[in-house]
């Protein structure tokens, strides 16, 4: 029985729909009507509902393969995003070891110059701390090459103007990939797979919703279901499931 549920609407009649929306609240939607249908299709006189368990079952197994695919999505997106972010801080780290290295070798025994290195190079852990430093490190070696002895002996340690500019990006990388690694979310959108199985979920739920309408109507013992604020624009009216895509 699956396959003829699957029939009733085509992989890019799902995708269409799919796209419409995100697939926590279709989840969301799932689950709030499986419950009152199920009561519904449990009670007495409910054989003359049009919908069976069965179908139930179905949508039920759809509404599981959502959240699958919801679950993976998440933890292969943060994943990646965090694997990113480490790399990139691992980098950032690095350079930052290595110019600080050759920068103390511009001190001497200029008082000012080894206060101002020790503030740049402040303690730092995190990516966001360490992207600080990397920027803070650029301005005062830019600063220091702007004085023409210094800038030779810079010169001679190999911290010219595209270390300066090396700096920057890392620190610009650096806050990008821990800006994406802490905001994903949910909403950041659905992939194809995730597309197609929400799409599909949703079709079924409209019927389902059709069919409580109808049997309601004839005066049967069928709940209303009701619809999350985010879905209205599918679940809104009680005309035809199709949409032309």
């Amino acid at each position: 029985m699956r396959e003829a549920y699957a029939s009733m609407w085509t992989d890019a009649q799902c995708d269409a729909w799919g796209r419409r929306t995100k697939g926590p609240e279709v989840a969301k939607q799932a689950n709030d009507w499986l419950q009152l249908a199920d009561k519904a299709l449990r009670a007495e006189g409910a054989e003359d509902i049009p919908w069976s368990r069965q179908r139930l079952a179905w949508v039920a197994s759809l509404t599981v393969q959502l959240e699958n695919e919801l679950a993976g999505k998440l933890d292969d997106e943060s994943s990646a995003a965090r694997h990113a972010r480490d790399e990139h801080l691992a980098a950032a780290k690095h350079l930052r070891a290595k110019t600080l290295s050759r920068m103390s070798l511009l001190v001497g025994g200029n008082g000012e110059r080894g206060a101002a290195l020790a503030v740049a190079n402040k303690d730092s852990c995190n990516a966001d701390e360490v992207a600080s430093t990397l920027g803070a490190l650029a301005n005062l070696l830019h600063l220091w090459r702007m004085e023409a002895r210094l800038r030779l002996l810079a010169d001679e340690l190999g911290l010219d103007e595209t270390v300066v500019r090396g700096l920057r990006e890392s620190k610009s990388q650096l806050a990008e990939a821990e800006l994406n690694a802490a905001s994903l979310r949910p909403s950041r959108g659905d992939g194809p797979a995730l597309n197609r199985v929400e799409g599909r979920l949703l079709r079924e739920l409209r019927a389902l919703q059709l069919a409580f309408g109808m049997a309601r109507d004839q005066g049967l013992n069928a709940p209303k279901l009701p619809v999350r604020a985010a879905l209205k624009s599918i679940f809104s009216s009680r005309q035809s499931t199709e949409v032309e895509e």
